[in-house]
């Protein structure tokens, strides 16, 4: 697998437009265009290839010694073929020296996709995530925060994300458990 950074320019980019749009509820995601143009230095998108098959992307915001994983995907044709798994490590080789985090919605009995938060759960954990017991409530979704190579705290997550997402971060409402 060999990964490349996203530009405006690149190659694929409708072919990962349609990845992203695919892979995230609407109301989870920051529209394409927005990340496609604010791409720089600390936030960086990632295309994944086998070969020239493109088979996923990455979305990284980076901060001091923070990467946050904001968006993971895998083409859905090919999902379930460890993919993902090569993915998270060339992640996890490429920001070798930040603490990685990131946020899956939180296991909550009785939600519609409750099995398929489980599921991730579990995939993130089988690859090296660690629970941080940091929780966050942000536009009617909870959260739960999941790291490698470290600890994450409230104070970082608060620092990264408003960092990246501007004012509207300050709308969290954060709990521990």
């Amino acid at each position: 697998m060999n990964s490349l950074i996203v530009t405006i320019d690149s190659k694929d980019i409708n072919e990962l437009r349609r990845l992203y749009d695919a892979s995230f509820p609407d109301d989870e995601r920051i529209p394409f265009d927005r990340v496609l143009s604010s791409l720089s230095q600390d936030r960086i998108m990632r295309a994944y290839y086998d070969e020239d098959n493109l088979v996923g992307l990455t979305v990284v915001f980076l901060c001091d010694d923070l990467a946050y994983l904001s968006y993971i995907c895998v083409e859905e044709n090919i999902r379930h073929k460890g993919y993902g798994s090569q993915i998270i490590e060339c992640i996890k080789e490429v920001y070798k020296d930040y603490r990685i985090v990131l946020d899956i919605e939180e296991l909550i009995k009785g939600s519609d996709n409750y099995i398929e938060r489980v599921k991730r759960k579990e995939f993130y954990l089988n690859n090296g995530f660690k629970e941080s017991g940091v929780f966050y409530y942000f536009y009617h979704v909870n959260y739960e925060l999941l790291v490698w190579n470290g600890e994450i705290f409230k104070e970082d997550w608060q620092k990264i994300i408003e960092k990246h997402w501007g004012k509207i971060a300050k709308k969290a409402i954060y709990k521990t458990k």
